[in-house]
């Protein structure tokens, strides 16, 4: 087994299936995949999957990636339907300007993706 290969195995664990937000793809990093550029508070989510339930956490992390004292995780649900728009939480709130980690629920497996909203 080349190292590449065993590398894509071990990477896959954070996008176990293609998410895009702002019409930018999650590239697959360890321990998260990651949108590379700053997305709008209401940029659309897309999430390739055919499961007909998929449940999406947004929560704010600090700079070392770790989630912020006291925040609240922001919950997206989209139900029959692969893309929304993240502004689209169940709570009716934005998501002010920040960084996340989007966990994307679906297919029984989890993708979980860096993001930046401007």
């Amino acid at each position: 087994m080349s190292a590449a290969f065993a590398h894509g195995l071990f990477a896959s664990d954070s996008l176990p299936f293609p998410v895009s937000v702002g019409g930018q793809a999650a590239k697959d990093e360890t321990p998260f995949a990651k949108i590379e550029n700053p997305v709008a508070a209401d940029a659309e989510l897309s999430v390739q999957s055919k499961d007909g339930m998929i449940i999406v956490n947004v929560n704010a992390v600090n700079a070392k990636n770790e989630p912020v004292p006291g925040s609240t995780p922001a919950v997206i649900l989209l139900q029959g339907k692969t893309k929304t728009n993240l502004d689209k939480t169940m709570d009716g709130k934005k998501l002010a300007a920040g960084n996340y980690v989007m966990s994307v629920v679906s297919e029984g497996k989890t993708a979980s993706i860096l993001v930046t909203i401007k």
